[in-house]
């Protein structure tokens, strides 16, 4: 039973995830450019400002959230290699795991405060600069756990 039950918490945890990572994408879509160019002209100002203060107000709920889920899944991928000896796939779902988390965990909080830290009436550069970080540690993180969730479907999907 604890066989599967652990598998199918690790896709039910990050699946909400990745919903929740695409809905951000969704949201930011319209500055998308602003990932590789904080002064992109496809990206209008007023956009911009709008998206900023909309993700100001995400995030008071989302880091919170977001860490009780992504530690919830962290607990059930170390409970599985454990449960199944360090097998060979729970590894590979470990080692996924940890190498893109830990690039995240590096780079999410800074980027956070950027963001919560800045007027979205203030220098339209420095909004621009914190929006654009922002949404692609937002896409990097969605990669992580739809990957993840991919992997361990393939991986343990009885």
């Amino acid at each position: 039973m604890t066989l599967t039950l652990v598998p199918t918490l690790i896709i039910l945890f990050f699946s909400f995830a990745t919903g929740f990572f695409a809905v951000l994408s969704y949201i930011e879509k319209p500055v998308w450019p602003l990932m590789f160019d904080a002064a992109s002209n496809t990206v209008i100002d007023s956009d911009a400002r709008l998206i900023h203060a909309e993700l100001k107000r995400i995030i008071e709920l989302a880091p919170p959230t977001m860490m009780t889920v992504v530690g919830s899944g962290t607990i059930c991928i170390l409970l599985q290699a454990w449960l199944q000896d360090f097998s060979r796939n729970s590894l590979v779902v470990l080692t996924f795991f940890v190498i893109f988390q830990g690039y995240i965990l590096t780079q999410l909080f800074s980027r956070i405060e950027a963001v919560k830290q800045t007027s979205s009436d203030g220098s339209i550069s420095v909004v621009r600069t914190g929006l654009g970080e922002l949404a692609a540690i937002h896409h990097i993180g969605l990669a992580t756990v739809a990957g993840l969730t991919l992997l361990e479907l393939m991986l343990f999907a009885v």
